[in-house]
């Protein structure tokens, strides 16, 4: 492989057009070497620099090509831990490609943007709103199913504004909807808050309620569904605490609720209803804790087995509803 590819810095909330330029990437790497790299996953609230670069130097049996993806470098900003990953890109190891991944782009410490080749770094910006419109009428179009467009827009309220997110729930109402079919507003709505089954968006109601016997309750159908799947269930979750997190900011800068939800764009009453009491019920201090909660959980569920999936979700109910996202665990 080539040395430009040691390095690379991508940053902002568009994860769709993040996660497919590493999958073009690794793509590029198999084809090379003949057969898949081996990928390892950190994250800068879990993880110790000295690891991620002894992962990255150090050889394996497995496959002669090492990636490894460290997210949410936004956090970091001790020198120490600086200075040993400024080692590192000084020499990259060889046959190896370090991701740097945050979704911010403001926040990333200027120290770690210089030790990056200038064009390995990229900024995935999150689609304009009439672009993510014409994305959800476009993905519809070519499964030969028409969407009204009210309903368009109250799907882009559901979800958070990047196509990541927009492609998993319109799979699912693809699915659900099939082929020559007609999807109208009602139906959204119908699909995601009256349907008999549980699912993210009614488990987020419970959750914004501080009801942990609810959740819990909402938890166990889902995860006897077949539909549950423990990573999205986190990711659909983020959305929505992300959105309630920028709902609560703007009322806490004197904005009314109306002004507010003109500004995160949600027109539907159940919606409003069920974010005011998010607001009333969590702090902003609890709000932020709970972001990062959710993904130190999506990091244990992603490296733990199966069968432990359940008692790691009931325990993250306990610490966001009960602990406002405050957690002193280690494991």
């Amino acid at each position: 492989m080539s040395k430009s590819d040691a390095l690379y810095l991508l940053l902002g909330p568009e994860e769709g057009e993040k996660d497919s330029f590493l999958n073009r990437l690794i793509r590029r790497i198999t084809k090379t070497i003949g057969q898949a790299p081996e990928v390892h996953r950190f994250y800068a609230f879990d993880s110790d620099i000295g690891e991620i670069v002894a992962t990255l130097r150090n050889g394996t049996l497995f496959s002669p090509y090492r990636v490894v993806l460290f997210r949410n470098v936004e956090l970091l900003s001790k020198k120490k831990d600086l200075d040993q990953l400024a080692q590192y890109c000084d020499r990259p190891a060889h046959q190896t490609s370090l991701i740097l991944l945050s979704e911010e782009i403001g926040r990333i410490d200027k120290r770690l943007e210089k030790m990056v080749p200038k064009e390995n770094k990229v900024i995935f910006w999150e689609l304009f709103e009439n672009q993510k419109k014409g994305w959800i009428l476009n993905f519809f179009k070519k499964s030969n199913i028409q969407i009204d467009p009210q309903a368009a827009s109250f799907l882009l309220e559901m979800v958070e504004n990047n196509t990541k997110e927009l492609k998993d729930i319109c799979e699912k109402m693809r699915a659900y909807f099939g082929e020559g079919s007609r999807i109208e507003y009602a139906d959204v709505e119908k699909i995601l808050y009256h349907s008999k089954d549980e699912n993210v968006f009614s488990l987020f109601e419970k959750v914004s309620s501080r009801d942990l016997d609810a959740s819990l309750e909402v938890l166990t159908k889902l995860l006897l569904s077949r539909e549950a799947d423990p990573v999205g269930l986190l990711a659909g979750l983020l959305a929505q605490v992300r959105k309630l997190k920028s709902l609560k900011e703007l009322i806490e800068q004197r904005y009314s609720y109306e002004e507010a939800f003109s500004r995160v764009k949600m027109s539907s009453k159940r919606m409003q209803r069920i974010y005011v009491e998010g607001c009333r019920r969590y702090s902003l201090d609890e709000l932020k804790a709970i972001v990062l909660l959710i993904a130190r959980f999506d990091y244990r569920v992603r490296s733990f087995k199966s069968n432990l999936h359940a008692t790691l979700l009931q325990l993250f109910l306990y610490y966001l509803v009960v602990r406002g996202g405050s957690a002193d665990f280690r494991f």
